[in-house]
C-alpha cells in the first residue's frame, strides 16, 4: 500500500470514526434533554397538585382565606400555559418505559392535548375570579369543574399510577 493510499484510508477511518462518536454523544445528550423534560413536568405536576390539594380542604372546609385561593389558582393556571412544552416526542410511556405515565395519544392527538390543557388554564382562569368574588359557594363550584377539566387531561392522556 503507498503512503498516499495508507493516509487517506487512515483520514476515512478517522472521520467515519469521528462521526459515529458525535453521534453517540448527541444521543446521550438528547437522552438527558428529554429526561429534563419528564423531571420538569413532573415537578410542575407536583405543584399543580399541591395548589389543588389545598383548595381542596378550604372547599372541603367551607372556610379559609379565599385571597389565597386566587393566588394558588393562578399558579394552576399559569402552570397549565407551560404544560404543552413539557411534553416534547420520545417522552411517551412507550419511549421511556418507568419514566412517565404520558401516554402517547398526547403526541397523537396534540391538537386535543392542548386544547385540553388550554381548557384546565381557562378553568383555573375562572377559578382565579371566583376566589376573588369572595363567594365561598361559587369558588367551590368553580373548583370542581376546575378539578374536572384537570381530570379529564389525565383520563385521556396518563396511564393509571401505579
Amino acid at each position: 500500500m503507498t503512503t498516499k493510499r495508507l493516509i487517506l484510508t487512515t483520514a476515512a477511518v478517522m472521520t467515519i470514526g469521528g462521526y459515529f462518536a458525535v453521534q453517540s454523544l448527541s444521543n446521550g445528550v438528547q437522552a438527558d434533554d428529554l429526561q429534563s423534560a419528564v423531571d420538569a413536568r413532573r415537578a410542575l405536576m407536583k405543584e399543580m397538585t399541591a395548589q389543588m390539594k389545598a383548595m381542596y380542604g378550604v372547599v372541603d372546609a367551607r372556610s379559609g382565606d379565599l385571597n389565597d385561593m386566587a393566588q394558588r389558582a393562578q399558579v394552576v393556571k399559569s402552570d397549565a400555559a407551560k404544560l404543552p412544552t413539557l411534553f416534547p416526542p420520545g417522552t411517551s410511556i412507550s419511549d421511556m418505559p418507568d419514566k412517565t405515565h404520558a401516554k402517547p395519544e398526547i403526541w397523537q392527538n396534540v391538537g386535543s392535548f392542548k386544547s385540553a390543557a388550554a381548557n384546565l388554564g381557562d378553568q383555573a382562569g375562572k377559578l382565579v375570579d371566583a376566589a376573588k368574588s369572595g363567594d365561598m359557594t361559587v369558588f367551590a363550584s368553580q373548583f370542581e369543574v376546575t378539578g374536572k377539566a384537570c381530570g379529564n387531561c389525565h383520563t385521556d392522556f396518563r396511564t393509571k399510577l401505579q
